[in-house]
């Protein structure tokens, strides 16, 4: 026998076996990106279809099928988003941020997830990392939603701040500082204030005594307000009683009618009745 011959064939068999073996490998992540849709139908086998993508993605990459790698990828970061929230609403935060984060990790372009991370960090008290998520969040024009949503937390954490220091029984310049300080700490991650921005604003200036600048603010916050009657009512009680310290009853007297709605019913009347 030819072992010339032999050393030929055993070659050409080597490499049609090869061959024949590489669509089953390249059907691989296929098979696993299927297995990962039918896996997701079952929110009790999320886990298993998380797995399931991201062995697709695996997959899809080393045989350089963009379409599967993004589609699994697209499909995990939704998976993770849901066991995320799931987890939030458990309270397990760091289980949350975990999910979450793996989220944000695998399809950036999914913003919900690093929105989800802000809301887990701030449960955690790791406000700083909240606010950086959340700031790259409004920088992403893809998905609007997400970016108010993410742009509304972060002006509640700074107005929060600012409330919770003048709403104090016995409130003093300092307490009105720490609110100012926290609305300049805002305009840091916001281009344009809105009227809570100057409603705070002429509050704590109305504390310092400093009524000319919470007259101009309370002004401001009545020219950009479009939220609810009482929100309104309690701009203009603030200016009627900023206007009573620069000694323009009539002007205050107007302001108060305005503000006669809701809770500042009773003290507007007061008011009204003894000005």
């Amino acid at each position: 026998m030819n072992p010339h011959r032999n050393i030929l064939t055993a070659l050409v068999l080597t490499v049609l076996l090869a061959g024949s073996a590489l669509p089953s490998v390249a059907q691989e992540y296929k098979e696993a990106f299927n297995a990962g849709l039918e896996a997701a139908k079952d929110p009790n086998s999320f886990a298993t279809a998380r797995d399931k993508f991201a062995q697709a993605v695996e997959g899809a990459v080393e045989a350089s099928d963009n379409d599967v790698a993004q589609r699994a990828r697209y499909y995990a970061a939704q998976i993770d988003y849901k066991m995320g929230n799931t987890a939030f609403k458990a309270e397990d935060f760091e289980s949350a941020l975990t999910h979450y984060s793996s989220g944000a990790e695998i399809y950036p372009a999914y913003v919900k997830n690093l929105y989800g991370q802000g809301l887990a960090l701030k449960k955690l008290g790791r406000m700083d990392e909240a606010l950086e998520a959340w700031t790259k969040v409004t920088a992403d024009t893809r998905d609007r939603r997400t970016a108010l949503a993410a742009l509304s937390a972060i002006r509640d954490h700074f107005y929060y701040q600012a409330s919770s220091a003048v709403s104090k029984r016995a409130v003093v310049a300092a307490d009105a500082d720490r609110a100012l300080t926290a609305l300049s700490e805002l305009t840091n991650y916001i281009e344009t204030p809105d009227a809570d921005y100057y409603y705070y604003t002429a509050v704590a200036h109305q504390i310092k005594g400093a009524f000319a600048e919470s007259l101009t603010a309370a002004d401001q916050a009545l020219e950009l307000h479009n939220g609810s009657r009482t929100d309104k009512a309690k701009i203009y009680f603030v200016k009627g009683e900023v206007l009573v310290a620069l000694g323009n009853t009539d002007a205050a007297k107007t302001a108060f009618q305005n503000a006669a709605f809701g809770s500042y019913k009773p003290s507007a009347e007061h008011y009204l009745e003894t000005l």
